[in-house]
């Protein structure tokens, strides 16, 4: 179900369910009367057709909902930044903004995990720390990569955008379904770039050396043995994966959240061997 699409018939029905409230209530048996309760009835039906023109609720410097023209604001700069078209958006895939319609909170939550995890795997690629990476704050991390020219300022700005409004819908402020969903489109398009920019980063390759179109495609097609280490206080453990390049995507994708190392790959069938 769309929310951005219910939300515009709910004053409609809350109109209408007090104005039904009201005639019950009034003329009871045929007998008239106006007190309090018809009194707020009334006010009920005046003001639920101009629920949509608030576009905060505010006490004092406290702002309960994220206004539509905040997302807007960051719509724009968005476009004003570097960020470019996709060159195949086809192959975009992202379910944050289908998750979004059904828990707004939540699809907020992983959007924000989802640009920090892309921030600290370019970060780390292109400082290789020796600190924990996961103790190294966001604001720091961004401001580095901007500095080294990275990620373009205006780009920096933009993710910067984007957290500090997902953060405040996490953390418990309101935003209207069709914001939300705006949002959340917004994100993809920031996690699309920060992904384009991690995958056009050079690695640090101790050699380099052409091959064929034929050895690409064997190794393409190979499985490969991964070996790794668990390294448990008591009893730490080496395991043996068999994987193919599908599956050795699967397997790194956030691997630097776990607690294990990769000691070995080696190609695991003979036959499928490039060299």
């Amino acid at each position: 179900m769309n929310l951005s699409r219910l939300s515009k018939f709910t004053p409609v029905a809350v109109s209408a369910l007090a104005f039904a409230l009201l005639v019950s209530h009034t003329f009871d048996w045929g007998n008239l009367s106006v007190d309090t309760t018809s009194i707020l009835l009334l006010v009920v039906i005046v003001l639920a057709p101009l629920s949509e023109l608030v576009k905060k609720i505010k006490i004092g410097d406290f702002e309960a909902e994220i206004g539509s023209r905040e997302v807007e604001k960051v719509s724009e700069n968005l476009k004003s930044s570097e960020i470019g078209e996709p060159e195949k958006p086809n192959l975009i895939h992202s379910d944050i903004p289908k998750l979004v319609e059904s828990d707004p909170q939540l699809g907020m939550a992983k959007l924000r995990i989802e640009l920090e995890r892309l921030l600290k795997a370019i970060y780390f690629r292109v400082e290789q720390p020796e600190l924990d990476i996961d103790k190294v704050p966001l604001n720091r991390l961004l401001n580095e990569l901007a500095e080294k020219r990275v990620i373009p300022v205006a780009l920096q700005s933009s993710v910067r955008d984007v957290l500090s409004l997902a953060n405040r819908a996490i953390h418990g402020e309101s935003i209207k379904a069709q914001d939300a969903e705006s949002l959340a489109n917004l994100g993809v398009k920031v996690i699309t770039e920060l992904r384009r920019i991690f995958r056009g980063l050079p690695g640090k390759a101790v050699e380099k050396r052409p091959i064929s179109k034929e050895q690409e495609k064997r190794y393409s097609g190979a499985k490969y043995k991964v070996t790794a280490i668990t390294p448990y206080v008591d009893e730490p453990y080496l395991s043996t994966y068999v994987l193919d390049k599908k599956g050795m995507d699967e397997f790194l994708n956030g691997y630097h959240e776990y607690a294990q190392y990769i000691v070995g790959v080696e190609v695991f069938d003979d036959t499928h061997n490039a060299e």
